[in-house]
């Protein structure tokens, strides 16, 4: 039997790449023993080359991964990201899946992304505990 899949979404944009891959990292080492964890910086990241692809191109590479996902995982960190908003849109109201979010509380976030939260948690690790105990046995 294969695991389930996890995508990670935050924004990406505007961020260090070290940044926007950090908690990725540590979040795949929370989740990879249950899930295949997915990771869109391993792809595509704002060190390579723009002449190495276009924008279509990891957008719709980004979107089929996470519309083959069972749970999503968002750091609401930086609530800013329109790709992230667009990613909590089609997972939660388009092709039901979860999303579980974390962080971001103290920032503006939009009402619409809020609505697009299954569960939202306060850190990384309640998120991925809550990912484990709830969801994990039922997926």
């Amino acid at each position: 039997m294969s695991k389930p899949r996890c995508y990670l979404s935050a924004k990406m944009s505007g961020l260090d790449p070290e940044v926007a891959n950090a908690w990725r990292l540590k979040a795949t080492e929370f989740l990879e023993e249950n899930f295949n964890v997915f990771n869109p910086c391993i792809y595509y990241n704002f060190s390579m080359s723009p002449l190495s692809y276009t924008e279509e191109e990891v957008k719709q590479f980004d979107l089929w991964n996470l519309k083959h996902s069972d749970i999503v995982l968002v750091n609401l960190d930086y609530p800013d990201s329109i790709g992230t908003a667009i990613e909590l849109h089609m997972a939660h109201d388009e092709w039901e899946i979860p999303v579980i979010g974390y962080g971001g509380k103290d920032l503006w976030i939009h009402p619409w992304m809020k609505l697009c939260i299954t569960k939202w948690c306060d850190m990384l690790e309640d998120a991925v505990n809550y990912i484990n105990g709830y969801y994990l046995p039922n997926l």
